[in-house]
């Protein structure tokens, strides 16, 4: 989260970490966001999103409905592989849709 930010939501508590739900995921994100820029703040952050579930092929990491007002491309060259949503401080992402053809299944695991 970028200094002076407030917190992600309260009440997460209870809520699994995106990385321990959606580890490769994660990797890949984290991965082209550091290729795009080395000192990416949403990078740093990916992992310990909560996640809130899968909503309409979305990955969520923040409740349904919540304030997206941007939308950020990630990729490798001019391949969109990843769309994030970013709350409005634009230092939070809100929820990840991985784009078709990209081979990560979006069915969470099963304990």
């Amino acid at each position: 989260m970028l200094d002076g930010a407030e917190p992600h939501l309260s009440g997460e508590e209870g809520l699994p970490r995106l990385r321990d739900v959606y580890s490769d995921l994660v990797d890949d994100l984290v991965t082209m966001l550091r290729e795009a820029c080395s000192e990416d703040p949403i990078a740093d952050s990916i992992a310990d999103l909560p996640f809130h579930g899968v909503c309409r092929g979305y990955v969520l990491t923040a409740p349904e409905a919540s304030p997206t007002p941007s939308v950020m491309e990630v990729g490798r060259g001019d391949e969109v592989i990843f769309l994030l949503g970013l709350d409005p401080s634009h230092s939070v992402v809100t929820w990840i849709d991985v784009l078709d053809g990209h081979g990560l299944s979006l069915t969470p695991p099963t304990s």
